[in-house]
């Protein structure tokens, strides 16, 4: 099932009558943000690695931190 141009008028039509154009804006850049930040997580460029043996040792000229 495939959405046609017309389907897509009809959608963006039913869209700026419910929400208003002022707040279609605000949503736009919603799912922008979400987009943008979706493909950054899915390409694991924001991951962190919690491997054991991933710490950093301290620099020789100073001494790491008593608990």
């Amino acid at each position: 099932m495939e959405v046609g141009p017309g389907e897509l008028i009809v959608i963006g039509f039913v869209l700026l009558v419910v929400f208003s154009a002022s707040r279609m804006g605000k949503l736009g850049d919603a799912v922008g943000k979400f987009v943008y930040s979706f493909r950054r997580a899915s390409s694991g460029r924001d991951t962190v690695d919690v491997t054991p043996g991933a710490r950093e040792r301290p620099s020789a000229g100073r001494r790491p931190r008593s608990v």
